[in-house]
């Protein structure tokens, strides 16, 4: 993945319709981001970052990090959706 970790902030950002100049979470988001990564890696056995489906799958992971945070949220599992993407990177 030739993106760096600013670049992908910002487009979570954008996807998250948090404009760029407010800073607030930039460190919860960089740590989400961090621990999708690792997660998908892991999941995988291996550095996934080169196969086309990753930095969207990292986005849905941290996306649904972001907006499920809290003591009050219990998420079970992730959409079928994109446990479906996680699987079909695993083959």
């Amino acid at each position: 993945m030739a993106d760096t970790t600013t670049d992908l902030l910002n487009e979570l950002k954008n996807s998250l319709h948090i404009p760029l100049n407010v800073t607030d979470d930039d460190s919860l988001l960089t740590d989400y981001l961090n621990s999708a990564k690792a997660y998908l890696n892991n999941a995988c056995n291996n550095n996934m970052s080169s196969d086309d489906r990753y930095k969207f799958i990292i986005i849905e992971l941290v996306t649904l990090y972001y907006q499920n945070r809290g003591v009050l949220t219990t998420v079970k599992d992730f959409p079928y959706s994109l446990r479906v993407l996680i699987n079909q990177i695993k083959i």
